[in-house]
């Protein structure tokens, strides 16, 4: 499309404004584009200044602005940025780096952005990764409370235990791991997770839901990034390893009803005008109203291409040039059918409602823009059968035969 390769992107600036722009240009990048439904979206969520960007860029080989410890502890990443992995060829894997949660540079009081990223996270991400000092486990006052509370809750808002709806990966990444075992930091953990979730107000036919019922709850405990860098790399590829289908305990989940790359930018930021009005976000509608948008601009785009095609445009001036035209019935059902079968290639990764409805609005006006031939090449047929009869009826008439069947 003329625009350069981009690598990464600010999604949402520090003020809260979706850059539509800079995000079209990312999603239409080839790779993305044509890998339709082959991508994952992973985003990260944690305390600022606890190296979220570190770990993404050396699990995904981003290049996030990582923190510069010899500067100080401050806020290195302002909004969301996003970037696709440079280590994973499938599936396309997206990666987010949210702005750190309680952050001094927005003060105490300022929580809403943090909500909001929270909700936009959860809305957008296949696995969500919480970024947790392990020290911080166990810990009453711990720096990723806050943050995990605010995460189940705005979660509420989302979704609804089904069995049949994938569940987003939690997947709590412990940083700077010491002689604990593993084991014993997922017990702590996983006994305040069930005391926070027990804790949260939660809709009434929500009362008796647990944890699991929303989430798929992970961990994995990475190597003191500045103690052990060694260490620390060797773990960050093999926590690379699970977002991959080949890996036994992948991350990596397959669905049915995932939106087609090149439409994520509108889902995207639908999704976030809905956040930034306060209103209740409702997912299933929002793939409704996704789907209306695309498939849409699906149907125009295979009626413009038709009316584009020359061998439509030369069918068409035959037909209507008062001639009868061999084949015309064929061959205009094929280019009808091929544009018919271009819309559902495209719309099929859509709702299957408005899949039909839109459909149905493309086929009614291919029924229209074929009317006038057809009706012309049935004149003509009809002339072309009285001219026939008339020469049958003059041969008749020269041979003396009483017969036009015995003259045919």
């Amino acid at each position: 499309m003329g625009d350069p390769a981009v690598s990464q992107l600010q999604v949402i600036d520090g003020d809260g404004e979706f850059r539509s722009r800079e995000v079209e240009v990312f999603m239409s990048q080839p790779r993305l584009a044509n890998g339709r439904q082959d991508y994952q979206v992973v985003a990260i969520m944690g305390p600022q200044s606890s190296g979220k960007s570190t770990l993404l860029n050396y699990v995904f080989g981003t290049k996030f602005v990582m923190m510069d410890a010899l500067a100080g502890r401050s806020q290195t990443t302002k909004g969301i940025w996003m970037a696709a992995s440079e280590k994973i060829d499938s599936p396309n894997t997206l990666v987010m780096d949210l702005e750190g949660a309680d952050g001094r540079e927005r003060g105490e009081d300022d929580t809403n952005f943090e909500r909001q990223s929270a909700l936009f996270a959860l809305a957008v991400a296949d696995v969500l990764l919480v970024n947790i000092w392990c020290h911080d486990v166990g810990r009453e006052q711990g720096s990723g409370k806050p943050l995990l509370k605010t995460i189940f809750q705005v979660n509420l808002k989302l979704f609804a235990p089904d069995p049949d709806r994938s569940r987003t990966v939690l997947l709590f990444v412990f940083r700077d791991k010491t002689k604990t075992p593993l084991s014993r930091l997922v017990e702590t953990m996983e006994g305040d997770l069930e005391k926070m979730w027990a804790a949260i107000a939660k809709p009434a036919q929500y009362s008796d839901s647990a944890l699991s019922d929303f989430f798929d709850v992970q961990y994995t405990a990475l190597s003191h990034f500045e103690e052990k860098p060694e260490d620390f790399a060797a773990d960050a590829v093999m926590l690379r390893r699970r977002f991959t289908q080949e890996a036994d305990d992948s991350l990596a989940r397959r669905q049915a009803d995932r939106l087609p790359a090149d439409a994520l930018a509108l889902s995207m930021r639908s999704i976030w005008e809905v956040i930034r009005s306060q209103k209740d976000l409702n997912l299933p509608a929002h793939k409704v109203m996704v789907a209306n948008i695309r498939c849409s601009e699906i149907k125009d785009d295979q009626l413009q291409a038709l009316e584009a095609d020359q061998a439509w445009a030369s069918l068409v001036e035959k037909a209507c040039g008062g001639v009868l035209v061999p084949e015309f019935g064929a061959t205009a059902a094929n280019l009808l059918d091929s544009c018919m079968q271009g819309y559902m290639s495209e719309a099929v990764y859509f709702d299957a409602g408005v899949r039909a409805e839109k459909g149905e609005e493309l086929m009614a006006r291919l029924t229209e823009m074929v009317e006038a031939p057809v009706k012309e090449q049935a004149g003509a047929l009809g002339d072309e059968h009285i001219r026939k009869l008339q020469q049958k009826l003059k041969s008749v008439l020269a041979d003396g035969s009483t017969s036009l069947a015995a003259s045919a």
